[in-house]
């Protein structure tokens, strides 16, 4: 199979686990939201999380974008966003989730690892030209 399909299907993947995972907080029972607002929000408060939140997923809606279209800026930017990814949650107190919301992270994060791994250490790394 070609290596460019495999990458663009990867970040299709990646997309719809994006979209699941929403829909799955969005529709999360009432029980686990009950117990998840009760709990600290960390360093910060309600409105700069969601502020924070809203703008990564713009951002990284945008940049799953410039990945399929094969923009080099894409590249830099997924990185950046990969590490932002990790560190955030670090700031932000303690999470409670369901199973499926659970197991879509996890999904995601073998996703993120594919795509890191096409970009920097597959033929797909000479794909992103300077545009």
């Amino acid at each position: 199979m070609d290596i460019e399909k495999v990458f663009k299907n990867i970040v299709l993947l990646d997309f719809v686990i994006f979209v699941l995972l929403f829909i799955s907080i969005i529709i999360e029972p009432e029980e686990i939201t009950n117990i998840s607002d009760s709990l600290d929000t960390g360093i910060w408060d309600e409105n700069t999380i969601a502020l924070i939140f809203i703008g990564f997923l713009i951002v990284y809606l945008i940049n799953l974008i410039l990945l399929y279209k094969f923009v080099s800026f894409g590249k830099v930017l997924y990185s950046i966003l990969f590490i932002l990814g990790i560190v955030l949650p670090l700031t932000t107190g303690p999470i409670i989730s369901s199973s499926f919301t659970y197991t879509l992270e996890w999904i995601g994060g073998a996703t993120s690892g594919a795509i890191l791994v096409l970009l920097y250490f597959s033929p797909i790394k000479d794909k992103f030209i300077k545009q």
